[in-house]
């Protein structure tokens, strides 16, 4: 049994309460001609440029998660996630270039509606809510690039996409390593709120499911 299908965790709990719209996301069709390489150059240089905002915005985000913490330890786990963020947007920039994507282009990006949408609702439900609301939604996205990596690692022939570095970056054991810290952090803030709304959770979840899922969307 992989980690995003172990029953007792919150996570599979969320996800299980919306399967058709997490299929569509995790299964979607960017996904899948992104591993049989049918996606055009054009439509994943356009994803990175847009994942380039996303990534900002994700900091402003974790920045919330860091006022909404109850204890020390949940402000070093956000201060510590964003020197991570802080990293990886490094990196990217980095590969941007290697997809012939200068750091100047990357600074005048029009920001796709479907794109801020997400991150504007996660913004919304947590200046309205605590850490457990915040990363309820955001686990769409940190645990479901997860899992989606984990999938796509176990089609056959991937590593002949000229998008395997993609694939390997979020099938690595490194990135698997933060999905699964994540799901289990999921459960830690769960049990101190005990008295916590489940059906608005889970509400929650399913529309940052579908807003991810119209993220992929304006790639395809």
């Amino acid at each position: 049994m992989n980690i995003y299908n172990n029953k007792k965790t919150f996570f599979y709990k969320l996800k299980s309460s919306c399967k058709k719209e997490w299929s569509e996301y995790t299964n979607h069709k960017f996904l899948s001609d992104l591993v049989t390489n049918k996606l055009p150059d054009k439509n994943f240089k356009d994803y990175l440029v847009q994942d380039y905002v996303f990534l900002q915005q994700f900091l402003k985000i974790l920045a919330l998660s860091i006022y909404k913490s109850n204890s020390f330890e949940e402000i070093n786990r956000s201060v510590n996630f964003i020197k991570g963020i802080d990293h990886e947007i490094k990196l990217h920039i980095s590969y941007c270039k290697t997809w012939g994507i200068p750091l100047k282009s990357l600074n005048n990006v029009v920001v796709e509606k479907a794109n801020s949408a997400y991150t504007d609702h996660v913004l919304r439900i947590g200046k309205n809510g605590d850490n457990l609301d915040i990363f309820s939604c955001l686990c769409a996205c940190i645990i479901g690039y997860g899992e989606i990596g984990f999938k796509l690692s176990k089609i056959k022939n991937w590593k002949k996409s000229k998008y395997s570095s993609w694939i390997e970056m979020y099938s690595s054991k490194g990135y698997q390593k933060i999905a699964k810290e994540n799901i289990n952090y999921l459960d830690e803030l769960l049990k101190k709120n005990k008295k916590k709304n489940l059906s608005k959770l889970k509400k929650n979840f399913k529309k940052s499911t579908i807003l991810e899922k119209n993220f992929w969307e304006c790639f395809t």
